[in-house]
């Protein structure tokens, strides 16, 4: 199996001229530990992650002792913990406000960054006013999500507690994939014909992945 090898030289001077969206996530992994670890075992680390996880940021769900045998050290681990805290905190962004209007490619790529690396699926509910201003909003549902284990009487039990007008739902795909399934469509579906007896409407149904979205109303599956 071939591997890729990494000119340390090279990365730095295209961080130098292009700053940081220049490297892939892989370049960006080797210039963090080859400073502890070297360059060779550095190159040969980075290797061996991406064999196992698709995403950078997973590392800080790693384990201490799963964080040890990648870096080799407890100084490793110190630092990739720091580093990870680091990313987190230049990351902070604000969630959805409550009283604000969102478009669906805002909430989208909010809820990516909320939802998109949890291991299981979890189900958001977004509850609108007659603004579309966004009133309440919570998880309702967690693990596998279809018309047999997510009962439409909770989510609009909830809508009704806020006297909602409309509601947005959101949930993520683990795989990454925001294709929506089957059990996907005839969950929408309906959620969209209770909500219409009710006379609370299904604004829009966004799945998330890590790093992208899908839309529903975007892609005229609901109208």
């Amino acid at each position: 199996m071939l591997t890729s090898r990494y000119d340390e030289e090279e990365i730095i001077q295209r961080l130098t001229k292009y700053k940081g969206a220049s490297l892939s996530q892989k370049e960006l992994l080797f210039i963090l530990i080859c400073g502890f670890l070297g360059k060779e075992k550095a190159g040969k680390k980075v290797n061996q992650f991406f064999l196992q996880y698709t995403d950078l940021r997973q590392i800080k769900d790693l384990s201490d002792i799963e964080l040890t045998e990648f870096v080799g050290s407890k100084y490793g681990v110190q630092m990739c913990r720091a580093l990870c805290e680091f990313a987190e905190r230049l990351n902070k962004r604000p969630k959805l406000t409550l009283g604000k209007i969102y478009t669906s490619q805002e909430i989208g790529e909010e809820m990516s960054l909320e939802l998109g690396l949890s291991l299981q699926e979890v189900l958001f509910v977004i509850l609108l006013d007659t603004k579309n201003q966004i009133v309440a909003k919570k998880i309702v549902f967690q693990g596998t999500l279809d018309t047999a284990t997510v009962h439409p009487r909770e989510i609009f039990r909830f809508a009704l507690q806020y006297a909602a007008a409309r509601i947005m739902i959101v949930h993520n795909h683990p795989s990454g994939d925001t294709v929506p399934s089957k059990n996907d469509l005839q969950l929408t579906k309906r959620i969209a014909e209770c909500g219409d007896i009710i006379g609370i409407g299904l604004l829009d149904h966004i799945i998330v992945g890590s790093s992208q979205y899908m839309s529903m109303r975007e892609e005229k599956i609901l109208s």
